[in-house]
């Protein structure tokens, strides 16, 4: 039996919606509470109301966002607001958008996939999970009964016949065309032909998946499936409930980026510069660069400085002013001895020198206090305006992971540390609903 399989996705229909760019969102947890508000009155019909609705002071167990997405959307399907494919389809799901001035196309499948204990493969979970976010998924699914976002999973192809098959794919018209609110493009190609959903499916079928988004979502859809199953007499292990909506993309393909976490970080008694320039010399080369321009120039330079064609773990602290140290590791040998246990490629990881050797060793900064004093931004200049508002003292700006170090490191048995992949660009939520019935 194939892991993976085609299903009757629900989409939005344009004559009830209008335009349908404005019922789409972001990823759930890139959503800031205010931003809740925004997409809200972008469309009456938007999916925050269904994926990650408004709380109120007067909710009940009755009447509370997790039951309200449940009336949405049963709501929106009575309506045919929302309105399911007539044939099982794998979709090919198209996002184009500019980054820095360069245009990229992120390709990939969507399909559903069987739901599989983490440790029987072939899914790999890549990361540390974050568990804060678990109770309020869990509630939602059990509510809705419905995947209303994409998880992501990367698979190695370096021959790329699926990446080639997606190029002649793309010469056909889309079934499906919109612009979200960001800008980027969203396109799908529905694949209800079986000859070639057996094609794709075969392709496929021979490969691991690299869990990269939506870790917390699968295992809680794990849990879901267990529940649904205990509680169903008839149960085959078919049903909708035994798989997950999942983007499949190639690691190799051009328009998958990675992106990294930048670090801010709070000092309750304040950031004492000589000391971390003492400190730091320890295991790093040290250098003080000064950029005496605006702020553009400093982000392009601090990337410029940082950036690294060989295997170098290199970073840029910033702490506000005219100029920023650029840290190289040079004491390889101290990794070793504090990290007997870990892989070579564990230890070779940009986050995993940054925690021992940065955060722990000279800031003094457990893991356990990670949520006190440190905040993650994915861009240097939001970063900067945080700094500039003074509620952290410095940056520590990253490069971004590489798709082979996160295989090296999965393959290897161990996960990546928490915060160290992040995907863009991330799927829009809203572009396919997949009930669970």
């Amino acid at each position: 039996m194939s892991l993976i399989r085609p299903f009757r996705g629900y989409r939005y229909n344009e004559q009830k919606v209008g335009n349908v760019g404005k019922v789409m969102a972001p990823p759930y947890d890139s959503i800031e509470e205010y931003e809740k508000h925004e997409l809200y009155s972008l469309n009456e019909y938007n999916i925050i109301r269904v994926m990650r609705g408004l709380s109120y002071d007067d909710d009940t167990e009755t009447d509370n966002c997790y039951t309200r997405a449940a009336k949405y959307l049963s709501d929106w399907i009575e309506k045919e607001v929302l309105v399911r494919d007539e044939k099982p389809a794998i979709y090919m799901y198209e996002q184009k958008l500019e980054y820095h001035h360069v245009s990229y196309a992120n390709r990939g499948f969507v399909v559903q996939m069987k739901l599989c204990d983490m440790e029987e493969g072939p899914v790999m979970p890549c990361e540390e999970s974050v568990s804060k976010n678990k109770a309020d998924r869990s509630k939602l699914i059990d509510s809705v009964g419905a995947n209303v976002s994409m998880i992501n999973c990367m698979y190695i192809e370096n021959e790329k016949p699926l990446t080639n098959y997606m190029q002649k794919l793309s010469e056909r018209k889309p079934d499906f065309y919109c612009v979200i609110d960001d800008g980027t493009e969203q396109r799908l190609w529905i694949v209800t032909d079986k000859e070639e959903i057996d094609y794709i499916c075969h392709l496929l079928d021979d490969h691991t998946f690299f869990l990269i988004d939506g870790q917390n979502r699968y295992e809680i859809a794990l849990e879901y499936k267990k529940k649904c199953a205990s509680n169903n007499p008839k149960h085959n292990g078919e049903e909708n409930y035994n798989y997950i909506m999942t983007l499949l993309t190639n690691a190799y393909d051009d328009g998958l980026m990675q992106v990294p976490y930048h670090r801010l970080l709070r000092f309750p008694r304040g950031f004492k510069e000589e000391f971390f320039v003492s400190a730091a010399q320890d295991h790093f080369k040290i250098e003080k660069i000064i950029v005496d321009t605006e702020l553009g120039e400093m982000v392009d330079t601090i990337k410029k400085q940082i950036a690294t064609t060989r295997h170098v773990n290199r970073f840029a602290v910033y702490t506000g002013k005219n100029y920023f140290y650029r840290l190289t590791l040079t004491d390889e040998k101290f990794l070793e001895k504090i990290l007997p246990d870990v892989s070579d490629s564990y230890r070779g990881l940009d986050v995993t020198v940054l925690n021992k050797l940065i955060l722990e060793d000279i800031f003094n900064i457990k893991e356990e206090a990670y949520i006190e004093r440190v905040t993650y931004v994915k861009s240097i200049t939001a970063g900067i305006n945080e700094l500039r508002k003074g509620t952290h003292q410095c940056m520590i700006c990253m490069n971004p992971v590489k798709a082979e170090q996160i295989r090296e490191v999965v393959t290897e048995g161990e996960k990546m540390p928490e915060r160290s992949i992040c995907v863009f660009p991330k799927p829009a939520s809203g572009i396919i609903v997949n009930l669970l019935d």
